[in-house]
């Protein structure tokens, strides 16, 4: 498996700034995986193998689909559906958009940290948090992945997907963040999506790009509801 180094791009901080802000108000010297005493670093429990699908339909827009790669991130993708499952993502926005970057989106909390404090975090299934998941070696154009905080550990709702196939993206998010699925049809309604009029300061759309539902065939599978982690920031 290569060796990654992070380079903190101006992109990067579409995921890492925007969803981070260190974690809005926590000291910025916490360390990037919490107390072992109260984050749990393996995930328990039997979950999905194999490739499944999710059906994001946006307002305005024709449905695109995402592959789930449960293979690859199966206490991801177990996270994903069990909140799609649920109805969570109903209604919430696609509230960031990074040119050339990522499109981000899925929280009720604050959109600025990108996190929804009602929830506890899920662990980080990437390289540099120990965790084998060739999918987030190298991100591509479409990959699928959670947002997170400065804290390895710190993912919980809020997704992105990739907008390009570039070295600033390899160099900033490889290895970096959980990626779980790739768009496998309507990345071209993405690229509309993006491509909608936004504030140049915030990356925030003017209009707001509404999520209706999100569906998931599961294929039979049962997906228990993934095993959840201590917030490191007691939020």
């Amino acid at each position: 498996m290569k060796k990654f180094v992070r380079v903190l791009t101006p992109a990067a901080l579409c995921v890492l700034l925007c969803c981070t802000l260190v974690a809005c108000g926590a000291s910025s010297g916490a360390s990037k995986n919490a107390d072992p005493n109260t984050v749990t670093t393996k995930a328990s429990g039997e979950y999905a193998t194999g490739t499944h699908h999710a059906v994001v339909k946006v307002e305005g827009y024709d449905p695109f689909t995402i592959e789930l790669y449960a293979d690859y991130a199966p206490v991801t993708v177990a996270n994903f559906c069990d909140l799609a499952q649920s109805g969570y993502y109903d209604g919430l926005k696609f509230y960031r958009i990074v040119e050339g970057f990522c499109l981000q989106g899925g929280t009720k909390g604050n959109s600025s940290a990108g996190n929804d404090a009602t929830l506890p975090p899920i662990i980080g299934e990437f390289y540099e948090n120990d965790v084998d998941n060739p999918l987030a070696d190298e991100f591509r154009r479409g990959t699928v992945a959670m947002a997170r905080t400065g804290v390895y550990n710190s993912a919980k709702t809020t997704f992105f997907i990739t907008l390009a196939t570039t070295e600033n993206v390899s160099q900033s998010l490889d290895g970096q963040y959980a990626a779980f699925g790739c768009v496998m049809d309507g990345m071209d309604v993405v690229d509309r999506i993006v491509n909608q009029p936004r504030n140049m300061m915030t990356n925030k759309p003017k209009k707001d790009q509404i999520m209706v539902k999100v569906t998931v065939d599961t294929q039979g599978e049962t997906y228990p509801e993934p095993d959840k982690l201590a917030d490191p920031f007691g939020r």
